[in-house]
């Protein structure tokens, strides 16, 4: 299984982005750590500041619910029973979900 595959990404417009990407959890003990030098990256691009800021600020928030909710497994396959449409649009490529 690809890693966009387990996911499906919609954008506030009912869009789905046409590349790969990736979704990290708050339950992923590695995430604040991927988050971080995500921001250390993005600051040495000159991204800016503030966006900076929220993914530092992101990756604190990540720790503290790991620590409050526990680490998840999300090197795990499948935790529950795929929906059918859903899989269908990523399947497909559907880059639109909204009616």
């Amino acid at each position: 299984m690809k890693l966009w595959d387990k996911f499906l990404v919609v954008r506030r417009d009912g869009t789905v982005p046409d590349w790969p990407y990736l979704v990290i959890g708050a339950r992923d003990p590695a995430a604040p750590a991927a988050l971080r030098a995500y921001a250390a990256e993005a600051q040495r691009l000159g991204m800016d500041a503030e966006y900076v800021e929220d993914i530092r600020g992101q990756a604190d928030d990540f720790e503290a619910y790991c620590q409050e909710h526990g680490a998840g497994d999300p090197d795990v396959g499948a935790h529950r029973p795929d929906d059918p449409a859903t899989v269908s649009r990523l399947k497909a490529g559907s880059r639109r979900i909204s009616g």
